[in-house]
């Protein structure tokens, strides 16, 4: 017999999440002049994006939970469209050349924690996002230092604000972690840290 669920519903927006990206748009860039540090975060944002619609495909091949399905399918909706303003941003020159990883990578981390139980899904996707949210911000600062675009910190900005609702999302559903969700996370965020290095120069 399975244990009764100890996760919390998943905040309801019937199918469709609010978006702080749903008014940003692609930002035309010159870069011939864009330094070299933001073309190599740029390329880390697209990576992160690629990961995040992937992790969701992952969770709808692990499980069944109509929950964490319903979660799934509104989150992939926004990461969806964060990917789609950052392909129409960064030409496919300056973009990862490990693509097909990057794909694989994200399936094994929205599957297996997926596999595990809903509450360590939630652990994952809260913890990861959270980073995610800290690692915009950096961006932004690295941004507004080397090319101040407002167009360009505003996407930034509006898709720091989406990981941030994201996380917090999986968080409320989630409840109290224990320490397999810990650990989950904590591996999760340690493989998006070196995801990111990678990404930079790859």
């Amino acid at each position: 017999m399975h244990a009764p669920s100890t996760t919390r519903p998943a905040p309801d927006y019937h199918g469709v999440l609010p978006a702080a990206a749903a008014e940003a748009e692609p930002v035309p860039l010159d870069f011939d002049r864009l330094p070299r540090r933001v073309i190599r975060e740029l390329r880390a944002s697209h990576v992160g994006e690629t990961v995040a619609v992937h992790l969701y495909d992952g969770v709808t091949r692990a499980t069944r939970d109509p929950d964490v399905l319903r979660f799934a399918a509104s989150h992939r909706a926004v990461e969806r469209h964060h990917l789609a303003l950052f392909e129409a941003t960064l030409p496919p020159r300056y973009r990862s050349r490990l693509g097909p990883f990057w794909r694989f990578a994200g399936l094994l981390m929205g599957g297996l924690p997926a596999r595990v139980g809903p509450k360590a899904f939630y652990a994952v996707v809260s913890a990861v996002e959270h980073w995610v949210d800290g690692h915009y911000a950096g961006q932004i600062a690295l941004v507004r230092r080397l090319a101040p675009d407002r167009r360009l910190l505003d996407l930034l900005q509006a898709c720091r604000n989406d990981e941030a609702h994201h996380s917090r999302d999986a968080a409320i559903a989630m409840g109290r972690a224990g320490w397999v969700e810990r650990l989950l996370a904590w591996i999760a965020v340690a493989g998006s840290r070196l995801g990111v290095a990678v990404a930079r120069w790859v």
